[in-house]
């Protein structure tokens, strides 16, 4: 089965958000280093929101 751009995002995300649950637990939430892998996992989901979209939009 081959791999695509959509498994490995979704393998980016799920990476980005078991890193933002184990720097939470050194961390406060609402720590510089928290915030900063949170936007990065925002801007993963985003990335994957926007392809879905664009995808579905050239379906119709």
């Amino acid at each position: 089965m081959a791999v695509t751009a959509a498994d490995t995002l979704h393998q980016a995300i799920e990476q980005k958000r078991d890193e933002l649950y184990e720097i939470a637990s050194e961390h406060s939430w609402t720590s510089p280093e928290v915030i900063l892998v949170s936007q990065e996992l925002d801007s993963l989901i985003t990335h994957h929101v926007l392809s879905k979209y664009k995808k579905e939009q050239l379906n119709t």
